[in-house]
């Protein structure tokens, strides 16, 4: 199965078209653009002027420049995430702190979600709430499964799964208990915003790392659109190998249905989604887009 760093590598080589100009470090090196404008979180190294001619619609670069400017990003990186880890390690507190410093959250809002700010509009949602506030004092006692929250858009699975871990995480502080909240598509940004111009796996590695070995993990948005159509492989090989090293302990949300699911997914990843959540499969149904009520 093709990883997601393969992957993105190939994704941006189909987007990027040589401009006949050469960089004046690496002088064998031809100067790259994207056929459509890309957004990026650091400098790009652009060289010179734009070509009369050439229809370059966005930048141009030089990719061992890039590449000479990722390395030394990730050397610095690198020491960040050893001095976190001994942090993790040594202190007290500090797998309780792993929640709100290495997690990927799509609505910062969800960082606000609790049991007691779910809205219960009826008996469906308090159905919901009720299970969710169970499966949270399973995990606090230390039971060990797999949960699966489904349902429409906007019915509060995301928020119902923060919930737990923050209820979880505040009960066990202080048994170096770890607790991590990943967004599907927040993943597959950070990682592609890694790849743009780096030859090096270390931020998939550290981030698929600490998926498997986290003690609690909700993987949030599964099946959203953007993990269907060119991401779809990625998602999938990210997903089979965190369940593959993990013994439960494991929260998904998804709006898929468990035939679209299975329509969608490998049948070994359905099979692990699947396996040690029988009494924790939770359907969000009859309630209504918390979205449009607002």
């Amino acid at each position: 199965m093709q990883s997601m760093a393969d992957g993105i590598r190939e994704f941006h080589k189909k987007r990027e078209v040589k401009t006949g100009l050469f960089c004046e470090k690496h002088q064998q090196t031809e100067l790259v653009r994207y056929k459509h404008p890309v957004s990026i979180d650091y400098d790009p190294l652009i060289h010179g002027e734009l070509v009369d001619g050439l229809q370059v619609t966005s930048m141009s670069y030089c990719t061992e420049c890039a590449k000479e400017g990722i390395y030394q990003h990730h050397q610095q990186s690198s020491a960040e995430i050893k001095a976190n880890e001994d942090f993790l390690n040594k202190s007290k507190y500090g797998k309780y702190s792993l929640l709100k410093t290495q997690s990927l959250v799509g609505k910062k809002s969800l960082w606000f979600a609790r049991f007691n700010t779910f809205k219960v509009n009826g008996l469906e949602e308090q159905n919901v709430l009720n299970q969710a506030q169970r499966i949270a004092r399973e995990y606090t006692q230390g039971q060990r499964f797999n949960t699966v929250f489904v349902g429409g858009a906007g019915r509060g699975k995301s928020h119902l799964a923060m919930a737990i871990l923050q209820e979880v995480n505040e009960n066990l502080k202080d048994d170096k208990f770890s607790t991590l909240f990943i967004n599907i598509s927040e993943l597959i940004r950070e990682i592609k915003n890694s790849w743009n111009y780096s030859d090096t796996k270390a931020e998939e590695e550290r981030l698929t790392t600490l998926m498997r070995t986290v003690d609690l993990l909700v993987i949030d948005d599964l099946g959203t659109e953007s993990t269907f159509s060119k991401d779809n492989s990625w998602v999938q090989g990210v997903i089979y190998n965190i369940y593959n090293a993990r013994e439960g302990n494991t929260i998904i949300t998804s709006n898929l249905t468990g035939k679209e699911m299975r329509s969608s997914y490998d049948d070994k990843i359905v099979s692990r989604i699947m396996e040690g959540s029988k009494n924790s499969v939770v359907k969000f149904e009859g309630i209504t887009d918390k979205r449009k009520s607002k």
